[in-house]
């Protein structure tokens, strides 16, 4: 009887398009045979949205070796900030100076050549954050040749402990996603100018996709997003607000700040919060973070909207506590408040770069640069705020940090040492009192309050020093705000990662649960391909 022929598997490799080849010598001379694995013609791209800070950056108009950039490809090429002043910040870090940068680090040992790499947009963002996901994604979703091996299965039979929509693909559903390709893309944006901006690049990302593969005469009509932080935001203005919710088929949000962080109050008033490396990067004081912050839409996007809700600000005197905001408008009752000592927003930081000798003409520039900041709040700020509120894609997935190991802002709490026993029992205007000394730009301000009623004790001087992270979190986004799109959310899973690494498989055991999450979700979403143009009959 002659012997059964044996097959011999031939791995996929792509070309510099991205395109799937095969390559083999001649068959030996035996009975064997090369056995390949075909990849679908059917497309669903998968778009990453960073979040803030997360895109790399180049300064406009400028000879690219001579050029400032924000650029994440290593700490290192990031740590640079760490050692520019508030008058570099101010003078580069501004969302008309700089825009994407497509040239970053793309990794070497992929699936895929470099030039496709770039050509899908993984060059626009921080290799440092999200190259271990964009790789670990592309693996995943496209193993044709590991069908039953594939990771893919593996979320069939993981109880991942999702607070809500915990259910696990059949195999027949995971069976489905093996005649679609899933190619993954990025999309960085300007994070210094408005979320809506990000959102109509994202929306432009979106129409290139599909009209690269229609020119490649492959099968796409939608696109699934998935979103890391402020890139929440924008994936939402994108599909709710912006109207490209018919070509979405879903979203995945990971961390999302769904209705703000506190946390930027508190970067205002004192910088970056966390160790020293990572706080003198990003802005380790008050004058570093305001030279940025007052003129960048995006992460003032961030702030706690009105649905955060009243009382996150506190001011504690004594026995007394004062909490803003007590109308539900934080824009006028916070935001916008001018010359007290717990402004958000020191108007005398705003612009380092003012060096105008004369008094009348340095005030007038001041006054211009709070007006100009008041704007933003008032326009480009609360109104992103209430285009998105409630907004959702309907097929909406989502996993949040809640920890007290990685506490975040829920409230920002002033605590003063004053209160003692000259006062009588009187109190003080705590809300009205008067700055000391202008050059505290950290967790402390120093103040003179006037006290109430009579005695001859007038006034009395405090010093207030900014609270801790109060709430479970994931060092950044609170509790309460990685919740907030519970109704919303098909599956909703609160899983103990910390911020910036959330998107980190190898990171740890709940890093990995996150990166299951994401690919379980994919594989729900994707069962919608069946009412598109692309199901099979």
């Amino acid at each position: 009887m002659a012997d059964q022929p044996i097959a011999r598997h031939i791995p996929v490799q792509y070309d510099e398009r991205g395109n799937p080849t095969w390559r083999t010598v001649m068959s030996p001379s035996d009975n064997s045979y090369g056995k390949c694995y075909m990849v679908p013609d059917r497309v669903i791209p998968v778009i990453f949205v960073p979040g803030v800070m997360g895109s790399n950056l180049i300064e406009r108009g400028t000879d690219p070796k001579d050029a400032i950039r924000w650029r994440l490809d290593s700490r290192a090429s990031v740590g640079v900030w760490a050692f520019n002043g508030p008058k570099k910040r101010k003078r580069y870090l501004h969302p008309e100076v700089m825009e994407v940068d497509r040239d970053g680090a793309v990794p070497d040992d992929a699936m895929l050549p470099a030039e496709e790499l770039r050509r899908r947009g993984w060059g626009e963002i921080a290799a440092l954050s999200y190259q271990d996901i964009l790789m670990w994604l592309e693996k995943h979703l496209n193993d044709f040749d590991n069908c039953r091996d594939s990771h893919r299965l593996l979320v069939a039979d993981l109880d991942l402990k999702a607070m809500k929509g915990e259910q696990c693909p059949t195999r027949d559903e995971i069976g489905l996603t093996f005649r679609y390709r899933f190619p993954v893309y990025a999309c960085g944006y300007n994070w210094l100018a408005s979320n809506a901006d990000s959102a109509q690049r994202l929306s432009d990302r979106i129409d290139e996709v599909i009209r690269r593969y229609r020119a490649e005469k492959k099968k796409v009509e939608k696109v699934i997003i998935i979103t890391h932080s402020m890139g929440g935001l924008v994936g939402r203005c994108c599909s709710e607000v912006l109207g490209r919710r018919k070509d979405i088929m879903g979203i995945v949000h990971g961390v999302m700040p769904a209705i703000g962080a506190a946390a930027v109050y508190r970067r205002f008033k004192s910088g970056t919060e966390g160790d020293f490396g990572t706080s003198a990067t990003l802005g380790g004081n008050a004058a570093a973070m305001t030279a940025v912050l007052s003129t960048a839409p995006g992460p003032m996007q961030l702030l706690p909207s009105a649905k955060y809700g009243n009382g996150w600000l506190k001011i504690k005197d004594a026995g007394n506590i004062y909490a803003l905001p007590q109308h539900g408008d934080p824009y006028s009752e916070i935001y916008t408040v001018r010359r007290k000592w717990w402004s958000m927003c020191e108007d005398q930081l705003i612009n380092p770069l003012n060096e105008e000798r004369d008094t009348r003409n340095r005030l007038r520039q001041l006054d211009r640069d709070w007006n100009a900041f008041e704007k933003t709040i008032h326009e480009p700020v609360r109104r992103f705020h209430e285009d998105i509120s409630d907004r959702y894609h309907p097929n909406t997935y989502a996993f949040f940090g809640s920890s007290d190991k990685h506490r975040a802002y829920g409230t920002v709490t002033w605590q003063g040492d004053g209160g003692g026993w000259l006062r009588g029992g009187r109190g003080a205007d705590v809300l009205n009192a008067r700055a000391l000394d202008s050059e505290e730009i950290h967790t402390d301000r120093t103040v003179a309050a006037p006290l109430e009623g009579t005695g001859w004790l007038k006034g009395e001087h405090q010093t207030y020093t900014i609270s801790e992270p109060d709430e479970a979190g994931d060092g950044t986004v609170p509790h309460r705000s990685g919740i907030a799109p519970q109704y919303a959310c098909r599956s909703l899973m609160n899983v103990p990662v910390e911020h910036e690494p959330a998107f980190k498989p190898g990171e740890n055991s709940h890093n990995m649960r996150a990166a299951h999450f994401t690919l379980r979700a994919i594989v729900h979403i994707a069962q919608d391909v069946k009412n598109t143009s692309l199901r099979y009959d």
